[in-house]
């Protein structure tokens, strides 16, 4: 063989391609799960007030805690402080204590999806569904770019 480098070359492509498509996938499908909500909604913090358990066959998905306007109820302060399970909870890590980032429906705040989570310090995400993408699309375009530059 006189030119390793176009094989070597072409090997990095199909990495790279088959790692943005891997992000890609993963990223989509997290997407379609805020979709579950079926409105825009209304984005806010919160936290995993509970993690997933089992109590024998029975499994309890995890519960997320935070604040809306209460549903039909005049006389109930601005803020209401909910904790229910999340429409898309089988699509993040959730483990009690992260802080969270949410969107609820303002038609009925009961109905809840997880954003994305954060890590804990201020301002440092540790899962978007956006960022995912951007990386997933980065990766498969650098994976086709070099698998053309290779036979040029």
């Amino acid at each position: 063989m006189d030119q390793p480098w176009l094989t070597i070359t072409l090997v990095m492509a199909a990495g790279a391609l088959a790692l943005g498509t891997a992000v890609l996938r993963g990223a989509l499908t997290q997407r379609r799960a805020l979709r579950r909500l079926g409105v825009r909604g209304v984005r806010t913090r919160g936290e995993v007030a509970r993690n997933a358990r089992r109590e024998g066959p029975v499994v309890h998905p995890p519960q997320v805690r935070y604040q809306a306007p209460p549903v039909n109820n005049l006389d109930a302060p601005p803020t209401q402080t909910y904790r229910r399970v999340p429409l898309n909870h089988e699509s993040h890590p959730l483990h009690a204590g992260i802080p969270v980032v949410l969107r609820y429906d303002p038609g009925d705040p009961r109905r809840v999806v997880v954003v994305h989570t954060e890590d804990g310090r201020p301002g440092k995400v540790s899962y978007s569904a956006t960022a995912n993408m951007t990386w997933g699309i980065f990766f498969v375009l650098f994976g086709v770019a070099m698998g053309v530059g290779a036979f040029l």
